[in-house]
């Protein structure tokens, strides 16, 4: 990796408009619908409303469209096939904008017989996405460009399709066989969605694999492309379908150590198509823009002449990218550069002027790593997304056009031993959900060119399947309004972290000094819960502080409260860590097999637990301390019964029947209880 001179830049688990009526030739004026953003403000920093919750944001966004001349002459068509009984109806043929990631392109119903195509144009190279409604028996082929057919009906029905298709004009048309017809026939331009991904299963096992199996049901049918590990191996049958569907596969590589020449990257990055032929592209982990030296470090002449080496590394890493675009034998390949590092704008001191303008030169995507950590307070919050929209807007003014090639790599990952889900009372898929509406809304971020969350290495089974709702509801549906009604700030239990003492929490000890409140340094940062993923240690110091509980052979230890807020008859989801007191204090490296056991029991009363999706597993800190310190994350689903619940912990697992070890010490925070959104 490249990295700046040095940040202390570290890593979690490596990676191997103003409104305007629309102007149509002719002369003639399509009127824009802004009933939804009459009230938005004319530009500058966006507002969250919806009563007392973040929800849609406040934007200047005004979204034109314009329609192309066969909609203004006649809003009927006649396809050949029987007079009367072929009649198509184009209802829209243009450009219209949905949010600022889908714009309909054409929309047409009623077919009943075999068409003519129709015609719509992508106003940049991109993807598309087609749907279509069936009726009655037979068969009817959707045909794209001739040739391509992407949906076949042979029944009653909705089908889907997403293609890459070139900027201009293309066709689209119908061939019907039988009684059949098709009640409405779409095309809307799309971003491109991606998922990492394919062979990234989680390092919490218990969670399953995140297989094909796993992803078709949320995943698969929502994005264009899968990063998958580049040694990775797929049967024929996968490649061949995923490909059949126009569907990218790409690999996720690095950066060649070694290389000291283009040539050298050049022959190690293309070696990735050599060895897997199947892959349509390759994102390469990762190049750094960190804030400005002169912010965080001392401008010795040896931290100089380090800046200055790397400049030349950038130099001679864009000299292989643009040969990589050179060579006839990867024209059709996708390169993708992540861009991580603690720089919010686009700081040039080091990758240069260069850099980014070749990768967009040549027609490849900057996949800019934008990983939110959840913010203690509302205002918190709206700080990091206003941050997080005057980044891209310094970067656009940097590299005019960049947006158009860019890719916004969210933070998916949410769970131990990595995560920036580091606060027990906030919804994690709400802070989700509220980063892709500012970018569905802002005007800063309209004309993005695509979409991705990393990683499913770190991430929930939940937190997995959630990113496919959010792409529907976004990016294919073009929706403007927030997907979860539910508020950011979780109100079910109070003092999760122990934060305020023993506060909102009723404690019974086995005797006297078996149970207290106590903190370690850095301890939130051991458990997985990270700023991004530099190191620098909490100002707030979430996660630090703990209940501490001893066991006891006169009784157990317990700590319990009532879980508020509750809708009857919804899911939730229990998170816990605990861990073994005596490794932090006096860390021994251990093995799995020789670390210390959760000795105990979470009893959650008044609600239905899902035993098949509940468990416990431990898991080893990463990366502090440098004795690794084994964790246990504790994880329940649960269906509510009523408003309220009763979780109590208990370092005995029965009150009739102790079990040693006697003495043991163990500690308890992150007691967060959410929503699970199946």
């Amino acid at each position: 990796m490249i990295r700046s001179a040095d940040e202390n830049q570290a890593s979690v688990p490596s990676r191997s408009v103003p409104h305007s009526s629309a102007t149509i030739s002719g002369n003639q004026t399509a009127y824009v619908n802004d009933a939804y953003y009459a009230d938005r403000p004319p530009d500058g920093p966006f507002e969250i409303v919806d009563n007392n919750q973040f929800s849609v944001f406040h934007v200047a966004s005004q979204y034109p469209f314009v329609m192309s001349p066969r909609l203004i002459v006649s809003m009927v068509v006649f396809v050949c096939g029987l007079a009367g009984t072929g009649e198509a109806r184009i209802l829209f043929s243009g450009e219209k904008k949905l949010n600022n990631l889908v714009s309909e392109l054409l929309e047409v119903s009623s077919i009943s017989e075999s068409s003519k195509p129709f015609t719509f144009a992508r106003p940049s190279n991109g993807w598309i996405f087609i749907s279509s409604n069936s009726k009655g028996n037979g068969t009817a082929r959707v045909i794209l460009d001739k040739s391509d057919t992407v949906i076949l009906h042979d029944a009653e029905g909705g089908s889907e399709a997403m293609r890459y298709v070139i900027k201009g004009d293309h066709t689209i048309q119908v061939e019907c066989k039988g009684r059949i017809s098709v009640e409405k026939l779409a095309v809307k331009a799309i971003p491109e969605l991606i998922h990492c991904g394919l062979g990234f299963n989680p390092q919490i096992k218990s969670y399953g694999l995140y297989d094909m199996e796993f992803l078709k049901q949320d995943i698969l049918p929502n994005v264009t492309t899968l990063i998958v590990p580049n040694g990775i191996n797929l049967s024929e049958p996968v490649i061949g379908d995923w490909h059949r569907q126009g569907k990218r596969f790409v690999a996720e590589v690095g950066i060649n150590s070694q290389g000291k020449t283009a040539e050298d990257h050049f022959n190690y990055w293309s070696g990735f198509y050599d060895k897997t032929p199947f892959l349509d592209g390759i994102i390469i982990d990762e190049f750094i823009v960190n804030r400005p030296v002169s912010e965080w470090a001392e401008l010795t002449p040896e931290r100089r002449a380090l800046m200055e080496q790397e400049r030349q590394q950038y130099e001679v890493c864009g000299e292989a990218i643009k040969r990589m675009r050179a060579d006839d034998r990867y024209k059709n390949k996708m390169l993708y550069a992540y861009v991580g590092g603690s720089g919010k704008k686009l700081n040039q001191e080091i990758i240069g002027t260069n850099f980014i303008r070749t990768v967009v030169d040549c027609g490849y995507r900057v996949a800019l790593e934008r990983y939110l950590h959840e913010m203690s307070s509302e205002q918190g919050s709206k700080d990091a997304l206003q941050t997080f929209v005057d980044g891209i807007a310094d970067w656009e003014a940097k590299e005019p056009g960049v947006k158009k090639q860019m890719v916004i790599a969210f933070g998916l990952f949410s769970m131990p031993p990595g995560g920036i889900n580091k606060q027990p009372n906030v919804d994690y898929h709400v802070w989700m959900d509220q980063q892709m509406n500012v970018v569905a809304n802002h005007p800063v971020m309209s004309g993005m060119g695509g979409l991705e969350w990393w990683t499913s290495l770190l991430a929930d089974e939940e937190t997995v399947r959630f990113v496919g709702k959010l792409y529907r509801h976004y990016a294919i549906d073009g929706k403007t309004e927030m997907l979860i009604k539910d508020p950011l700030f979780l109100t079910h239990i109070h003092n999760a972290d122990f934060e305020k003492g023993t506060e909102g929490w009723t404690l019974h000890s086995a005797e006297e000094g078996t149970i207290a409140v106590k903190s370690f340094p850095r301890y939130g940062r051991i458990e997985g819960r990270f700023m991004g993923l530099g190191r620098p240690a909490d100002p707030e110091h979430i996660g630090d502080t703990f209940l501490w509980m001893r066991r006891s052979e006169k009784g157990p230890n317990t700590f319990s409260q009532t879980i508020k807020n509750l809708e009857r008859g919804r899911l939730y989801s229990m998170k816990m860590f605990s861990c073994e007191y005596n490794d932090l204090a006096n860390p021994k490296a251990r093995k799995l097999e020789e670390a210390a056991k959760f000795t105990g029991s979470v009893a959650l009363e008044g609600v239905d637990v899902d035993t098949k999706r509940s468990f416990t597993e431990m898991y080893s800190s990463a990366p502090e301390p440098k004795i690794p310190v084994w964790i246990t994350y504790h994880w329940k689903v649960f269906r509510a019964k009523g408003t309220t619940a009763k979780l109590t912990v208990s370092d005995w697992q029965n009150e009739k029947e102790p079990v040693a070890p006697f003495g043991q010490e163990q500690t308890f925070n992150f007691l967060e209880i959410q929503p699970y959104r199946e």
